[in-house]
């Protein structure tokens, strides 16, 4: 059997590093074919710039054994690649923190030219979440927006289908390797995706299941592949808000759906609005402030955004008394704070939103003056 190119950069991505490792193996070697070939001849230089955990599973699977089901995982699930200096690579996500090295596709690879906004939401959604989903995303998909989400239940599935519904196409980025589905019952849904001319894209290799660290770390990808974020339903402590961080920190608008007042469900949605998230209630809202319509002008943010004083809650004043001697980072606030991690990540958030504080290279944190 012929082993194609591509199965170099699926032995490469196998070990799961860290993007930036990899970019630099990348770089050392010219591409992932010759860093196969210099890890395999030991290349002193290659090889010291590998730490041994890695190194370990790079070994693993360095076998003709390994290459050969790999090659043949590929061929069956039509799955290639999309490389960081290739000029299809979008340039929005060469633009963020860990920019992937490699990414692998199923589907339509042009459609990430289209203008694209992402859509996230809870797993376990409301059916007013879900309807609100469908609808917006059905009607910028039929104003030729495509909607990128993570082919996850409730606010993801219902955004996916919504795309679907208007016309565009859609673009599932997956927390693993393309031949396997993850939820295993959104297969139709994948299948749907890759028949309307989708794209499913992922930064794993074949053969990687599904991981929790996984999740919040592909949606760095969904925000990044986007001109905005849309959050449509969330509750405070929720996986969607790793998404609105990364929004921040890649210097996205964020929009936030208003919801139900009274619904627990939309929790993380009130306080993301009460602390200057953009309010909007239809496609066409979102539409006039990207100013993506014609004669459209200024950004329309919520009415709250230009009050002078906000409150501070009890971890906000944590996080402030923390922050007043100099910059800290997520793990050192978490040590002043003493708050579990998901409420110090949704504080962190809320307080980015209000100009409280700004995020700084290296995951630091500083209060804006």
């Amino acid at each position: 059997m012929r082993i194609n190119s591509s199965v170099f950069d699926a032995w490469l991505a196998s070990a799961c590093m860290p993007s930036k490792l990899t970019m630099h193996l990348l770089d050392l070697s010219g591409n992932a074919s010759a860093c196969y070939d210099a890890f395999m001849n030991k290349d002193k230089k290659l090889i010291d710039s590998i730490p041994p955990r890695f190194r370990s599973i790079l070994e693993n699977n360095s076998s003709d054994a390994f290459l050969l089901k790999m090659n043949e995982m590929m061929d069956r699930n039509s799955i290639g690649v999309l490389h960081y200096y290739d000029p299809d690579f979008p340039v929005s996500l060469k633009e963020i923190d860990q920019s992937p090295a490699i990414l692998f596709f199923q589907g339509n690879v042009n459609c990430l030219k289209n203008q694209k906004l992402a859509m996230v939401g809870s797993r376990t959604a409301s059916y007013t979440g879900q309807k609100a989903a469908k609808k917006i995303a059905t009607d910028l998909s039929r104003q030729k927006v495509s909607i990128i989400s993570g082919l996850a239940y409730g606010i993801d599935a219902a955004s996916h289908g919504g795309c679907i519904e208007g016309g565009s196409p859609t673009i599932a980025v997956t927390a693993c390797g393309l031949d396997i589905v993850y939820p295993r019952e959104h297969i139709g849904l994948r299948n749907k995706i890759i028949e309307q001319n989708g794209l499913i894209i992922t930064e794993y290799a074949p053969g990687e299941r599904p991981a929790g660290w996984h999740f919040p770390y592909r949606n760095r990808i969904i925000v990044g592949l986007s001109r905005a974020l849309i959050l449509i339903e969330a509750k405070i402590r929720s996986g969607s808000m790793t998404s609105v961080q990364h929004a921040l920190e890649q210097g996205k608008d964020v929009f936030v759906y208003p919801g139900q007042p009274d619904s627990e469900y939309f929790e993380g949605n009130h306080q993301l609005l009460r602390e200057g998230g953009i309010y909007f209630t239809s496609a066409e809202d979102i539409l006039h402030d990207l100013q993506w319509l014609d004669n459209q002008s200024a950004v329309r943010q919520n009415s709250d955004c230009s009050v002078p004083e906000i409150a501070v809650t009890r971890e906000q004043a944590a996080v402030l008394t923390a922050l007043k001697p100099g910059s800290l980072g997520f793990d050192q606030l978490l040590q002043k704070t003493k708050l579990d991690p998901p409420v110090l990540l949704s504080t962190l958030t809320i307080m980015q939103i209000s100009g409280l504080i700004e995020p700084l290279p290296g995951k630091q944190y500083q209060l804006k003056h």
